[in-house]
């Protein structure tokens, strides 16, 4: 679905529980879903909310089911992913975090699920393994230029 409003009447028209997933990660509003009543669970991913408490924030103010879910991170980003899976209230629910195997490289110990299960931890970057990953440089050039547009953004904004 391309808006809220489109999920909120699939979830109308059907007798299964829908998930928000895009519709949260990328919202000027991530809680218009709940409001509208257009999912029954929350996927969470917590780098692009802004860090775990803000993750967590979304997740109890939404009052709906939450899965807390990766946005392809490396297994640092996992970890944080695994703190906030940990610190969802309730029923845990699978979350969907065992996504390190997709990545060419790490830059830490790789965070692997053993019989079905991630962790608790704090995992730091390895530096050997950082200098061994390998990188696109076209990739990391249009990274720089979007950061360096967005810095320039929030300069404008905050005069």
């Amino acid at each position: 679905c391309l808006t809220v409003d489109e999920l909120a009447q699939v979830r109308r028209s059907v007798d299964v529980p829908i998930a928000a997933d895009e519709s949260i990660r990328r919202a000027e509003d991530p809680l218009e879903v709940a409001r509208k009543e257009a999912a029954d669970v929350v996927i969470i991913k917590v780098a692009p909310l802004g860090g775990v408490r803000a993750a967590l924030k979304v997740a109890r103010k939404s009052g709906l089911g939450v899965v807390v879910s990766s946005a392809l991170e490396t297994s640092v980003g996992l970890s944080v992913g695994v703190a906030a899976a940990a610190a969802v209230p309730g029923v845990p629910r699978a979350a969907g975090l065992a996504t390190a195997s997709l990545l060419v490289g790490d830059v830490t110990q790789p965070l692997i699920p053993e019989r079905g299960r991630l962790p608790v931890g704090r995992l730091e970057p390895d530096q050997d393994l950082i200098d061994r990953t390998p990188v696109d440089g076209d990739l990391v050039s249009r990274w720089g230029m979007r950061l360096e547009g967005m810095a320039e953004h929030l300069k404008v904004g905050s005069r």
